[in-house]
């Protein structure tokens, strides 16, 4: 019919999409919000936790699941990322680590193995998802977007062009680039078998890509 099936929370919003999971074996709705975390029951909308995050300037990057009972967040404006443990019996939230080796502004921090993998303001870097120390930071992509298929990142940088990494603890390992646009790329990327759409305010285009895959 359209009409709302249910409302749950009063924070004020961010620019973070919902993002189903499941947490210490219970689905969960996560959002970041203007300066929180929250967590709803998908079936009522109901809070089941929320914690205070960021710093008051807007916070887009999505939070990761990096355990069964754990989840990792990220900001830009120099805030950071927090890592949450979640109880199995009482959902209350504990922090297990602050780390402002990577400040994720506007890109999803992209989990792989026991690291993470961003864009700390700009810069490429790898965090240790145990405690939050920074295995390396290089390549000044900007604040673009990137999506992980198999081993292998697929990053578009800022400036629109295109990066694929294999990146490891050890490095970023890039492969090679391509030149896109030519003027400012915020916007997510799309992968679909070797075909990637990309686009920004001005134009799209459509590369297709040495990958394998459905």
């Amino acid at each position: 019919t359209g009409e709302s099936a249910w409302a749950g929370g009063s924070s004020g919003v961010g620019y973070a999409s919902p993002l189903a999971a499941t947490l210490a074996g219970r689905p969960q709705i996560l959002i970041v919000n203007h300066r929180s975390l929250a967590s709803h029951d998908p079936r009522s909308g109901a809070v089941l936790w929320e914690v205070p995050f960021g710093a008051g300037m807007p916070l887009v990057a999505n939070p990761v699941v990096i355990a069964p009972d754990s989840v990792l967040v990220s900001a830009g404006y120099n805030v950071g990322s927090e890592r949450f443990s979640v109880s199995a019996g009482t959902q209350e939230p504990v922090s297990l680590w602050k780390s402002r080796k990577l400040k994720a502004k506007f890109a999803n921090p992209i989990l792989r193995g026991g690291y993470v993998y961003g864009l700390d303001d700009g810069i490429l870097a790898c965090i240790d998802i145990r405690d939050g120390s920074q295995r390396w930071k290089e390549g000044r992509y900007g604040h673009g977007q990137g999506l992980l298929h198999g081993d292998l990142l697929i990053l578009m940088s800022e400036s629109g062009e295109l990066i694929l990494l294999n990146p490891t603890p050890e490095a970023p390992n890039e492969l090679g680039r391509l030149p896109v646009f030519s003027s400012k790329t915020w916007n997510p990327i799309a992968l679909r078998g070797n075909q990637l759409l990309v686009r920004n305010d001005r134009e799209a285009a459509l590369v297709t890509l040495p990958l394998a895959g459905p």
